[in-house]
């Protein structure tokens, strides 16, 4: 079964832009997941502020 260079070159392109489509949403996920951690780390440190202000707002009362 030959292949002929027209169709080798179809299926290099197909295959090319499969890779190309599953590497770039390999990335697309690892960044998801680190702006998913730095929106963890920024709630963890805003509530670790509402603390303080609520007992300076209870005492200014």
């Amino acid at each position: 079964m030959a292949v002929d260079p027209g169709e080798l070159i179809i299926w290099a392109t197909v295959l090319g832009l499969l890779v190309g489509v599953i590497w770039s949403l390999k990335y697309l996920v690892v960044l998801d997941r680190r702006l998913e951690r730095m929106e963890e780390h920024m709630d963890r440190i805003l509530h670790k502020l509402e603390r303080p202000l609520e007992k300076l707002e209870k005492s200014r009362r």
